[in-house]
């Protein structure tokens, strides 16, 4: 049985760039709509319920800005994933205007091909990821909303407001300065949003695994391919960490038994938590080996290593008593990879030796060759 083919809504006053996005999103499986403006795009949006808007900013008869503002304002289309197209013109203002306003991403043109998919991908996965959790939470449970990580957060809020109390207060200071707080905010800022989705994610998991019909059910999903997952997230990772000559990946393609949104999670967790604990010149290499039931890929990285308190502090929900215990942010993120792989009927091994490096082995179901 054929997919459904997600929705993309494109809107752009530009026909020519209209078409190569149209025929990008046809090659790649997408179902493309197209709109020449704000007005056409709102009318259609309501038609059609995309699964993502892309959407330029100048237009005429209606601005982004504000399809945007009419997007979020609509209880059928307020969370879509919205995506703002910009001109090298565009200025940071603006940027930050449709940011506030509600969107979820911006690509600056022109962009290449990559780009395109890979914010198309982040965003829809991080859409299924929020609606799995909202789905659980409308099932009867006895499991609260468990909040964790308070020191965590705590700290990149004070980081985040530190750096801009600098900028505030400061008389005299270079463009290099603001330029360095300006990424130290941005990276703390990412870090925050990284771990508020983290912390909802644990509480997604802590539904999950007393529920042996929603155990039973993942099991019946299936990634066709895990190769073209894997090379997604190692493209967003590489751009966000500027790594893109240090992470290497030498895999066999096959299906996997288990979710792609699922599976996309957990590379994204070991991705991340090789780039944090590694140099940025350092060198990451993702290596696969299959027999004829299971993969398992090797992330191995040659940077601090991890230590031990770190690593036995990487447990699984199925290990918990029902107390909470503390966690930082990695070891929250690599708990959530164990616990997704077990659901499956997987694992997570972790071997570190401080100021070595560390390697991480992960083990996840191939679906029956048909």
């Amino acid at each position: 049985m054929n997919e459904k083919k997600q929705k993309i809504l494109v809107v752009d006053d530009e026909q020519d760039l209209r078409n190569v996005i149209n025929d990008i999103l046809l090659d790649t499986g997408y179902e493309p709509f197209l709109a020449v403006n704000g007005s056409q795009g709102l009318l259609m949006a309501k038609e059609v319920l995309p699964d993502l808007i892309l959407c330029d900013i100048q237009m005429p008869s209606m601005n982004g800005y504000e399809l945007l503002n009419a997007v979020k304002m609509d209880p059928e289309l307020g969370k879509i994933p919205f995506v703002f197209m910009t001109g090298v013109n565009v200025g940071q203002y603006d940027l930050r205007k449709g940011m506030d306003l509600g969107a979820d991403d911006y690509l600056t043109k022109p962009f290449t091909t990559e780009d395109l998919i890979g914010a198309i991908e982040t965003r829809l996965r991080k859409k299924q990821l929020w609606q799995k959790f909202f789905d659980s939470t409308m099932e009867k449970t006895h499991t609260g909303f468990i909040l964790l990580l308070s020191n965590e957060l705590q700290l990149l809020v004070m980081d985040i407001l530190e750096h801009a109390q600098s900028l505030l207060t400061a008389k005299n200071f270079s463009p290099d300065t603001v330029h360095k707080a300006a990424q130290m905010i941005t990276l703390s800022g990412k870090r925050l949003s990284h771990l508020h989705e983290n912390i909802l994610f644990y509480a997604m998991l802590q539904l999950w695994v007393n529920d042996r019909e929603k155990i039973e059910s993942l099991r019946q999903e299936t990634t066709p391919s895990y190769l073209s997952v894997l090379h997604s997230i190692v493209r967003e990772n590489s751009r966000a960490n500027r790594r893109r000559d240090s992470i290497s990946v030498t895999c066999t393609d096959s299906a996997l038994q288990m979710s792609p949104a699922d599976f996309g999670k957990i590379i994204n967790e070991l991705v991340d938590n090789a780039c944090k604990f590694s140099l940025p010149g350092g060198k990451i290499d993702i290596s696969s080996e299959e027999t004829q039931q299971n993969l398992l890929l090797t992330i191995r990285d040659d940077g601090r290593g991890m230590s031990k308190r770190e690593i036995d502090n990487v447990k699984s929900l199925f290990q918990s008593t029902g107390q909470s215990y503390p966690l930082q942010e990695s070891g929250l993120g690599l708990t959530i990879v164990k616990t997704i792989a077990e659901l499956y009927g997987g694992y997570l091994s972790i071997e570190s030796t401080e100021n070595a490096g560390t390697t991480m082995k992960v083990s996840l179901p191939k679906a029956p060759a048909i």
